[in-house]
């Protein structure tokens, strides 16, 4: 049995990842800052293939129904859904 899970981005996290990064190159002028923080972070977020239960599940109410979790990259709040229909 496969135990990996398929990883899918929404646009929004997309959208997120690239705005961390102009951020921290063109505001901050760090350009090295900003290649190793989204090398950590795409790092981070493809190793949730397997064993993504490994973070804190969401304890919000609105949440409650789905199987929503959060893991830190730094400072910033990686937050995802384990869809086992979609493994």
């Amino acid at each position: 049995m496969n135990k990996n899970y398929k990883i899918t981005w929404s646009p929004s996290a997309y959208k997120d990842l690239q705005n961390i990064y102009s951020y921290i190159k063109y505001f901050l002028k760090e350009k090295n800052t900003a290649n190793k923080i989204v090398k950590k972070i795409l790092y981070a977020i493809s190793n949730l293939n397997y064993f993504p239960e490994r973070y804190i599940k969401l304890k919000d109410p609105k949440f409650a129904v789905k199987n929503i979790r959060k893991m830190y990259v730094y400072k910033y709040n990686i937050i995802y859904e384990i869809n086992e229909e979609i493994r």
